[in-house]
Parts: C-alpha cells; structure tokens; sequence
C-alpha cells in the first residue's frame, strides 16, 4: 500500500513537472545500481521508474555541489541506453528517457524555477533532433515560480523541511517519516554491511592466493592490452611488479 501510493505520488509528480501525461507507472528500483562494462564508470540512480510505454525517468536528488552537473546528466543517459539496448536490437528499441536533478540551489545562475533541455539545431532553433532524451534541473529556491501548486508546496517542503496546511505536503511529510530508519537500526545495518564487505574481501583475497601462476599471468596479459598501468595490475593479480614488466 506505501509503495502503490508513493508510486501515484511519482506519477503524479512527473506529469506536473515534464507536462505530460503518464497512464501508470512502476518502480524499476531504488537505488538502482547500473555497470555496462568492468572497465567503466557504474552509476547508482536514486529513483528509476517506467510507465507502460516504457519511458524510463532517472530522478536524482543533489542536496549540494554542480560542479559537473551537466556532463553527469550526459553519462546517465548513456549508461541508461546500453543498459537497455540489447545485443542484436535495433536502435528504434531505444525509448524515451528522462533525467531529472531536484537541486537545492540554482545551478545556472538564471533565476529559472524549471531547466529543460533537449538537442536542438543551431542553425534552426525549431528543429529538435529527436534523440529522446530530456534532461531537467529543476531549482529549489524559486519554488514559488513553479508552474503548479503541487509542485511549489514539493519543493517549498523539499527546501525546508517542514510541512505546511496543505493535504499534500502532509502526504508528503508522513511519507518521509514512515521512510526514515531509526538511528539504532541504521547503525546495525551499517555494521552488518562492513562485516559483509570484510568478509568478501577476505574470501577474494583467498580465491587469488589459490590461483594458479599461470592464471595470474593469463589475467595479467588481457590486462595489459588494455594498456592499464603495471603497478595496477600488480595489485589486482598478486605478481609482482617486475613479473608484470616482463610479459
């Protein structure tokens, strides 16, 4: 029930905020964690929804710091599209996607409440390239110049912190609440985590003291063709540095 009535809350929330219309959505996950190659940089998304046309919105909360705001927004989108794409599928499998910052300053300086962008020609600004893709930053502090009641009383909680008469903020502040995880819990589960985290570390430590040598050179060798630097993959494979100069 919390979860089918936050998930309206997000429906509800996108439509006011893109001025679109979503027949309904479902939760792909939270926090979802993303990695398209081993090499590659992952990504941890906040909120990742679909609707059933399959347009996904990534909505990520940045409490402080732009600096690279922008260019986080573009490895997102693309980190979004490999991970959906899938080997022999066509480009027009790509569906619409969206990337949404709530941010708690105004990030371009420009006094907007609402940024959106899409690809647009510079010799026509009419023309949009049709790529599919949106990115918004949306800006806090002017939520008084949101174009939507909802939407002003969000992110007037949002910067606050505290809610006001409205039905809707004290949705929104019961939501928060029955969300919070005690502090005692939050310890226990932070402890459980570094006894996880410590353990599997110790058994991946192990797994390589019982690696064979010439496992440990194999590794060693595709490692190198990707020109990543010895003293690293030293590191990753037990040899030592001078085993790895001589491959």
């Amino acid at each position: 029930m919390l979860i089918s009535t936050s998930l309206d809350l997000c429906k509800e929330f996108l439509e006011m905020l893109l001025n679109i219309q979503i027949e309904n959505i479902r939760l792909a996950r939270l926090e979802k964690t993303l990695d398209v190659d081993f090499f590659a940089k992952g990504i941890r998304l906040d909120v990742f929804v679909k609707d059933r046309t399959d347009r996904s919105f990534d909505i990520e909360m940045q409490v402080i710091g732009k600096k690279h705001l922008p260019l986080r927004a573009r490895y997102y989108h693309s980190v979004l599209d490999v991970s959906i794409l899938r080997p022999g599928e066509t480009y027009d499998s790509l569906k619409e996607n969206f990337v949404i910052f709530l941010c708690l300053e105004d990030i371009f300086g420009k006094g907007l409440p609402i940024y959106t962008f899409q690809s647009i020609c510079a010799e026509d600004r009419n023309l949009l390239l049709g790529d599919l893709t949106t990115k918004v930053f949306c800006n806090a502090l002017k939520y008084d110049k949101m174009p939507a009641e909802k939407l002003r009383t969000f992110f007037k909680f949002l910067l606050e912190n505290k809610p006001d008469e409205t039905d809707f903020s004290k949705t929104l502040s019961e939501k928060v609440t029955r969300a919070k995880i005690p502090e005692d819990t939050k310890r226990i589960f932070m402890t459980l985590q570094q006894e996880i985290t410590l353990a599997a570390k110790e058994a991946f430590e192990e797994g390589y003291k019982k690696a064979s040598e010439n496992e440990k050179l194999k590794n060693s060798r595709k490692m190198k063709a990707k020109n990543i630097p010895d003293d690293i993959i030293a590191e990753c494979t037990g040899l030592s540095l001078e085993q790895v100069r001589e491959l």
